[in-house]
């Protein structure tokens, strides 16, 4: 490896001659970091002060599981404890095999006294490094986009399908600053005498500072090939087809050893796109992935919908809690698909996780509508009270009516990403649902505290509204990809009543109207106890301002007439007037150049920054 070569190419030492850059050469050595490996340790000397020459590093401090900072190629790391004299703030660990320039107190303390430029220049990369970190606390930044992608193939069968790799290398070289590689890239680039471990992981280093992505198609087998492109990317992609399979084929297991669940992805292919694909858990039974991506080999729609989460340009879909407002949801979003909007990803609260859960199976917004009217006016779902022993209103009549709607649909098996909120009353936090059977999830982020019995998880945790904890779940998106988002606020007044409380009957008249049937019609029209939980949930749902950024659309659609929190009845004519005014909203907004419809046009056309 040419030390001298890496030295010229460190930015931080641009403005030294090459006889400083060569003095300074001679006083640090070059060491060589495996993946997983620690370089500085949480609480030892700040004896040394490093700067990488190539590979990424990540800070972890003990109280945090995820790490807070990047460091990669021609960046310092330990400057700050190397001249405050402190002990290390924070652990810095390999994120891929990886090299620093190593150089210890005494060897700087005499360059230092030779050469005032070399001590000026590493002062001046602490004072970058300072506001970088203060500008960190102001934006926390997210460490989810991709820089250097390894595929590889999953199963006994482990080769990836010729066709999925020529298709997958001609959508993501359309787009600029993307480069595809494999081992027979290495031959022009590196020679036979030079391909080693090290050689190659710098080759990739520098393909990937003068790219934006670069994806590494592994071999079949376990080749250094293989081993170089999974100890230096940052994210796994298992592509696998046909019928699923549970053993690990020996590149998953290397490969498994390197990566976190968190930066794992399973593409699954298919021949045909359906909304609801064959059962995943096959797969997923040794493979805990952070996502599974289903992909049809018909046309490219889906291969370019992998690229946007992949550069960090997936556009998703957020709803909001309301009660009978949901169907409002519907309106939009049809709306937005007539505009040219497309959606990668969906997440909702409440009635909001019902919503989008059909859009996810690609259900047509006129299917979901059909859907809410078997559940609320066929079956009466919500309208079949019970005894007041553990709730308001039948769960099994609710329960049945979503197992119909929803099947035996997992999580998983739907076509596009997917996640439901609910609140976690024994942690007393969110709990984020994005895996098992569809129509538990939806109940457990509609369980209304009272109206219906709380949804107990796996692991005995109660569940109840997902809008108590989160009624816009934005921070839970944001936690699965980044990219632009449109978010619907279903923010409802609270309604008045038509009738007066001193109106109100005793229990005696309530019973004897109630068994009358012409008697009935005469109760006056005073919200009951389902829809006065339910607006009490709504009037206590804002815990702090939304993570909105530039790329965010909030929607606050208006009260339309008919609507309430619990009359499902006019579900037909919300969704009607929700639909006129995205329309309108939509044009609005386009007229007026706004951020975020510019950021999702950009991201869909595929020329997002």
């Amino acid at each position: 490896m040419d030390e001298a070569k890496i030295l010229r190419r460190i930015a931080l030492f641009g403005e030294l001659s090459a006889a400083e850059r060569d003095e300074l050469l001679v006083s640090m050595r070059l060491r060589r970091v495996a993946r997983g490996e620690t370089l500085v340790e949480q609480g030892s000397a700040s004896d040394a002060l490093f700067i990488v020459a190539f590979g990424l590093f990540e800070v972890r401090v003990s109280e945090s599981e995820a790490p807070v900072a990047e460091i990669s190629a021609d960046q310092p790391i330990g400057e700050i404890g190397f001249f405050a004299g402190g002990p290390r703030t924070a652990s810095v660990v390999a994120a891929r095999d990886s090299a620093v320039l190593e150089l210890d107190r005494e060897a700087f303390d005499g360059l230092a006294m030779r050469q005032p430029k070399i001590y000026r220049a590493i002062l001046r990369a602490m004072a970058r490094r300072l506001g970088e970190m203060t500008e960190r606390r102001r934006n926390p930044r997210r460490f989810s986009q991709v820089r250097t992608l390894a595929v590889i193939g999953g199963g006994a069968d482990n080769a990836i399908p010729p066709r999925f790799i020529d298709r997958w290398r001609a959508v993501c070289m359309a787009r600029p600053g993307t480069r595809v590689l494999s081992a027979s890239d290495l031959d022009g680039q590196l020679g036979g005498s030079h391909k080693d471990e090290f050689s190659i992981s710098a080759w990739l280093t520098e393909s990937e500072t003068a790219c934006d992505l670069v994806v590494c198609i592994a071999d079949a087998a376990l080749t250094e090939w293989t081993k170089c492109v999974l100890g230096n990317a940052n994210q796994l992609l298992i592509v696998v087809e046909g019928a699923s399979a549970a053993t690990l084929n020996p590149v998953e297991t290397f490969a498994f050893g390197l990566f976190p669940p968190s930066r794992r992805k399973l593409v699954c292919l298919h021949e045909r796109r359906t909304g609801v694909c064959a059962p995943a858990s096959g797969w997923l039974s040794d493979r805990e992935v952070a996502m599974v991506h289903h992909l049809a080999l018909e046309d490219d729609k889906d291969l370019y919908r992998l690229r946007r989460f992949l550069t960090g340009d997936a556009v998703g879909f957020v709803a909001g809690g309301g009660g009978a407002h949901g169907p409002a949801h519907i309106g939009i979003y049809k709306a937005l698909c007539e505009r040219g909007f497309v959606f990668d990803i969906f997440g909702g609260a409440s009635v909001g996780a019902g919503m989008v859960a059909g859009f996810a199976q690609l259900e047509p917004p006129e299917a979901v509508d059909a859907g809410v009217h078997e559940l609320f006016i066929r079956r009466r779902a919500f309208r079949r009270m019970t005894f007041p022993r553990y709730s308001l209103i039948d769960h099994v009549t609710f329960d049945r009516a979503l197992q119909y709607l929803y099947r035996q649909t997992s999580i998983e098996d739907l076509w596009l990403p997917y996640f439901a909120v609910a609140t976690d009353l024994s942690e007393q936090a969110l709990r984020v649902i994005r895996r098992g059977p569809l129509w538990r999830a939806v109940r457990a982020s509609c369980s209304i505290p009272g109206v219906l019995p709380p949804i107990f998880s796996e692991d005995g945790h109660m569940l109840v509204d997902g809008s108590i904890a989160q009624n816009l779940p934005l921070d839970a998106m944001k936690s699965l990809k980044t990219g632009p988002n449109v978010i619907v606020d279903l923010d409802l007044p609270v309604s008045r009543p038509a009738a007066s409380y001193d109106s109100l009957p005793g229990r005696r008249e309530l019973l004897a109207k109630l068994l009358n049937p012409f008697a009935r019609k005469t109760l006056p029209a005073f919200p009951g106890p389902a829809a006065v939980v339910q607006q009490s949930i709504f009037a206590n749902v804002r815990h702090g301002p939304l993570p909105l950024g530039p790329s965010d659309l909030l929607l606050h659609p208006p009260p339309f007439p008919g609507s309430s929190y619990m009359n499902w009845s006019r579900h037909a004519e919300v969704v009607d007037a929700a639909y006129d005014w995205a329309l309108s909203a939509i044009d609005r907004l386009k007229g007026e150049n706004h951020p975020a419809i510019a950021a999702m046009e950009a991201a869909i056309s595929g020329k997002a920054a």
